[in-house]
């Protein structure tokens, strides 16, 4: 093929909208999201293992907002997918005449240092000038002399081009566009969404191994009869998941310390929430009159969503988990919810020396972020459920939306309550009812699977060895080396040396 000149590829990024999704011509070709599209990957800076399963190719723009709020869900489906991903960046900007981001970029990837880089441009929105990206150059220790002559002479403009001119040839229009393993997915997508096709292409790569093709050739395999260019005629329509308030979801009990009441409680409520929502604020008391009113027979379960529009709520969420570390995450708990309007670093400080906690050590995983995979762990499980909102509840595991009347959760309580008792009449042990009725459940969340429920009378106890590598890694991302090392043991081959591999980025040496 011919390359397209630069003016037509100028004047194609001319009409883009700066939105989540392209905008087309009322009579264009659409990507058909159940297709495969042969996507070229060409010298674009990749991270992942290069045999990884899953190839992702993105198609983004430092400047673009919904791009920035996409990498959120990267960062979710990084740590879930730990070792299972390569991605693969190419540059599509909207301000094609001065590409300032994308070029420092690459100049940062001339010297090993893409990511970083990346991660700084849209940590900023990509809103730079050449002194503003000099310093971050300079603060990634790059030689500046080096940098300054790749800006100077565009020495990575040929590289945008081909990025580009590759974006248009395929019919991509508008940032952020990802391609799984040549699967179209347009716009800034739910986790949920992402999940779903990631797993569909991993069992796809699964099952071409097991033909015999090379790992480190699934993806030229995958897409090699791809479609070379956008040529839908039906918009692209991607299914969030949705909680159905009549279903019963399968739903993990969360971090250590934030489960409130009696491990054999007949009623077990999970809540995502959110400490700056202020409808979580106005759901608190219905929770702890739940468990007031059911002492012996409800467990109530605390599970972090950080939202993006509540500037507080995350660094609150690491502190809170903080403070479960030392066997205070209620009293904590109960503290920020008093106090919505105080939550900076020093009101989160000022609560823990308060509460009697070791204010060194409470500093200290706060400045280290030693709580953050946790708490984005927890955003994520709830995410792949269908949550979107807090507070969102679930009563063995029927879900309810929004900060609900005492009345209406009364209700749901007693009727759950009556299905446990049955259970119980049958001859199910009380500690093993929330497993029971997990077994039978459904839309099984993406969090921690040794803190799914699992019950000796259900015949779960045991990890299978899929399960035992995303535990030891979740408990790794938890900095609980002693779970991590107690699970370790069993794991075997590629398996074991991921594990390692994900684990020794957070420090933790597995036996």
């Amino acid at each position: 093929m011919r390359p397209l000149p630069l003016a037509l590829i100028a004047a194609t990024l001319a009409t883009l909208a700066a939105g989540a999704a392209p905008a087309r011509a009322d009579d264009g070709p659409f990507f058909d999201p159940a297709a495969t599209y042969a996507v070229p990957l060409g010298a674009a800076p990749t991270r992942g293992p290069a045999d990884a399963p899953v190839t992702i190719v993105e198609f983004s723009d430092f400047s673009c907002k919904y791009c920035n709020r996409a990498q959120r869900v990267v960062e979710h489906l990084e740590r879930r997918y730990a070792g299972q991903i390569r991605w693969v960046f190419r540059h599509l900007p909207l301000d094609y005449d001065d590409p300032l981001a994308a070029e420092a970029s690459l100049a940062a990837h001339a010297q090993g240092r893409f990511w970083p880089m990346h991660d700084r441009l849209f940590a900023i929105h990509g809103r730079i000038d050449r002194a503003a990206v000099e310093l971050i150059a300079a603060d990634l220790g790059l030689d500046l002399t080096r940098f300054r002559g790749d800006l100077d002479s565009r020495a990575h403009r040929a590289a945008i081009d081909d990025d580009v001119a590759a974006a248009v040839a395929l019919g991509v229009e508008g940032t952020p566009v990802f391609f799984v393993n040549g699967r179209p997915l347009i716009g800034s997508q739910s986790l949920g969404v992402f999940t779903r096709v990631v797993d569909e292409e991993l069992a796809r790569a699964a099952a071409l191994v097991v033909d015999g093709a090379v790992p480190a050739r699934v993806y030229e395999h995958l897409t090699a009869a791809g479609k070379p260019t956008a040529d839908g005629t039906v918009e692209e329509s991607y299914a969030r998941p949705v909680l159905d308030p009549l279903a019963t979801y399968r739903v993990g009990t969360g971090l250590d310390g934030h489960a409130l009441g009696p491990d054999d409680a007949l009623v077990t409520v999970v809540e995502w929430s959110d400490f700056e929502c202020p409808y979580c604020a106005r759901n608190a008391p219905t929770i702890a009159r739940l468990r007031a009113e059911y002492p012996d027979d409800v467990r109530v379960v605390f599970r972090h969503l950080p939202l993006p529009g509540h500037p507080h709520a995350q660094l609150a969420a690491e502190a809170a988990v903080a403070a479960a570390a030392q066997g205070q995450f209620w009293p904590f708990h109960d503290r920020l919810f008093a106090a919505q309007d105080r939550l900076t670093r020093a009101d989160l400080e000022a609560i823990a020396t308060d509460l009697g906690l070791d204010l060194p050590a409470f500093r200290a995983a706060l400045d280290e972020r030693r709580h953050h995979a946790a708490v984005a762990d927890d955003a994520a499980a709830g995410a792949t459920l269908g949550v979107e909102g807090t507070p969102t509840m679930f009563v063995n595991g029927s879900p309810v939306e929004g900060a609900a009347a005492w009345d209406q959760i009364k209700l749901i309580v007693e009727a759950r309550l009556d299905e446990a008792r049955s259970l119980v009449a049958r001859g199910v042990d009380r500690r093993d009812v929330y497993s029971v009725i997990m077994g039978a459940a459904g839309g099984a969340e993406r969090g921690d699977p040794s803190r799914m429920p699992r019950a000796q009378s259900v015949g779960q106890l045991e990890l299978m060895a899929d399960d035992r590598h995303d535990a030891v890694t979740a408990a790794c991302r938890g900095r609980d080396a002693a779970r991590a090392g107690a699970m370790a043991g069993r794991l075997k081959g590629a398996r074991r040396d991921n594990a390692r591999q994900t684990c020794a980025a957070y420090g933790i040496d597995l036996p």
